[in-house]
């Protein structure tokens, strides 16, 4: 076991502290007056992908209503079928072959309605997942915008003319 002392110690704190701020400070991408250009063109174009994004998200927002009431009202429409398809067939055991025909087209019918139901289902779905998505990438591009605030603060700061008080 290494025993350390407190200069040791505080050497280690020192340099790790030293190493943080490094690397903190040379993780931003602009540092001098003259990047301000390429920051506010980056900038500008990180806002306008935002607005698309955000555009997009209420296209999605929008289809919402849309989706929920088409898995309703086809969900209503298959069970209606599938009760009608029901009657028919229990009426077709007589041996009578238009009522079977009859019942095997109300059981396709049936059958296309509950897959038409699914599918506004899974629409409804996909439209969940991507609103999710499109808010996650809105807010990855926020913080972007955040990160290019702090990186302009830090230029204005180095740039500031300095006040003596007198």
């Amino acid at each position: 076991m290494i025993k350390f002392n407190k200069a040791t110690t505080a050497f280690c704190v020192f340099a790790m502290t030293t190493l943080g701020f490094t690397v903190s400070a040379s993780a931003q991408k602009y540092k001098t007056a003259a990047d301000t250009v390429k920051l506010n063109k980056e900038y500008g174009e990180v806002t306008l992908e935002i607005s698309k994004l955000n555009s997009k998200l209420i296209a999605q927002q929008n289809q919402t209503a849309g989706y929920q009431s088409k898995s309703a009202s086809t969900a209503q429409d298959a069970v209606t079928s599938a009760q009608g398809s029901k009657e028919t067939a229990s009426t077709a055991t007589n041996g009578n072959v238009g009522d079977a025909k009859k019942a095997m087209k109300q059981a396709r019918k049936a059958n296309n309605q509950a897959n038409d139901a699914k599918d506004a289902m899974d629409n409804q779905k996909d439209n969940v997942k991507d609103m999710k998505d499109l808010n996650e990438k809105i807010d990855r591009k926020k913080q972007k915008l955040a990160d290019l605030d702090k990186q302009r603060a830090a230029i204005m700061a180095l740039t500031a003319p300095v006040v003596k008080q007198q």
